[in-house]
């Protein structure tokens, strides 16, 4: 989905922003301090949501949603205030909901499931499996990636996500018994190459990044059972059975803190 998020105080946009880094479903986010910028904004593009702050100088929240509105009739609406009293107000103009500053993670997402039931969530074409082991999907056919270690190093940026994945890092988990010389650091590279060449055959070699000392996986493009777990998903940590990712053995630190989420909720 496409969201706006309005405030004319920059800290907070910065703290949306960093919220809402990771969600998968957030296809695109604008970050604007004017009103009129989000205005001119959404009548060039495709906004399925606003999150808009109440109390800004140029231009009230409620106004701005009035505008929004009249360029996007079906918008989405979700005020942002530390006013709760502001809440009857928010809904006089349509909106689905509201959050109070300080707000969380969890309430952020809560709106957004909202946003969901008028904005189906796009279907995503990497679907990842890791519970009780691994296994990906690209379009709904199995990945096949020819070599074990090539499996295992992606299995392995899959278990880091944002983290990132640095090559001394991918070395002594996927090749313990050796030194981090010369000869192992070539045979991980040449790993690493044959995993994007898997994933380039399929289309998909977008899916990593680097940033010149760590390689990522951009979770956000994927659909995968231990981040719905480690976001709260209720259904994902029921599906939890004590095993993850059960052919490697560094996977067991994971599995762990997975034991450890499944038994507080």
């Amino acid at each position: 989905m496409n969201i706006i998020c309005v405030d004319d105080e920059k800290p907070a946009l910065d703290n949306f922003r960093f919220t809402v880094m990771d969600f998968p479903e957030i296809e695109d986010l604008q970050l604007f301090q004017r009103g009129n910028d989000a205005i001119a904004w959404s009548k060039e593009h495709h906004v399925d949501a606003a999150f808009l702050d109440l109390e800004m100088q140029e231009m009230h929240g409620l106004l701005l949603a009035r505008e929004l509105k009249k360029i996007v009739p079906d918008l989405c609406i979700i005020f942002v205030t530390a006013f709760a009293q502001y809440a009857l107000q928010a809904f006089g103009v349509e909106a689905i909901g509201y959050v109070l500053k300080p707000y969380t993670r969890q309430e952020i997402r809560k709106e957004l499931t909202k946003v969901a039931k008028f904005c189906p969530l796009p279907v995503k074409r990497i679907k990842i499996q890791t519970i009780p082991g691994f296994t990906v999907f690209v379009d709904g056919v199995r990945m096949i990636w020819g070599r074990s270690k090539v499996e295992e190093l992606f299995a392995f940026f899959v278990d880091r996500g944002g983290e990132g994945v640095t090559t001394g890092e991918a070395i002594s988990c996927l090749w313990p018994e050796r030194t981090a010389d010369g000869n192992t650091q070539s045979l991980y590279r040449m790993t690493y190459k044959r995993m994007l060449d898997s994933l380039k055959e399929k289309g998909i070699e977008d899916i990593i990044s680097s940033d010149g000392r760590k390689r990522y996986l951009l979770t956000q493009q994927v659909e995968c059972d231990l981040y719905r777990i480690l976001e709260g998903d209720r259904e994902a940590i029921k599906n939890y059975g004590g095993e993850y990712m059960r052919q490697y053995s560094w996977a067991e630190t994971r599995n762990a803190q997975l034991s450890n989420i499944k038994s507080i909720k």
